[in-house]
């Protein structure tokens, strides 16, 4: 009996290696799009003075959720997978800037320090 249960410890450990390693690939592909974002972002807001709009922040948010629910799967803080294994990540709500079309339940703020 004990030989079995270690068997299957052996078994989940090589599956949680691979997948972590799996996962680190996808966190650097997720990394580079965040990147090839945020310089979207400067250069829009250099050129038109203003924020980029909620679809491109929400994206962006998006990702950026996606990457922190995979570090912390990849650091063992997190025991879930991460999408693709779990269907829906859930993710923070976008800030919204002055200008933009207040959200249900009232307009949020830029957080400010």
């Amino acid at each position: 009996m004990q030989g079995d249960e270690t068997q299957s410890a052996c078994t989940e450990t090589g599956i949680r290696i691979l997948l972590s390693l799996l996962f680190l690939l996808i966190a650097e592909m997720v990394r580079t799009v965040l990147v090839v974002t945020i310089v979207f972002e400067v250069v829009w807001t250099l050129i038109t003075k203003q924020p980029p709009n909620e679809r491109v922040r929400r994206f962006a948010n998006r990702a950026l959720s996606y990457q922190y629910r995979l570090f912390r799967y990849l650091t063992y803080n997190d025991f879930a997978r991460p999408f693709p294994s779990r269907i829906s990540p859930e993710v923070e709500p976008v800030g919204h800037w002055p200008g933009d079309a207040a959200p249900p339940g009232g307009p949020m703020r830029p957080h400010t320090v």
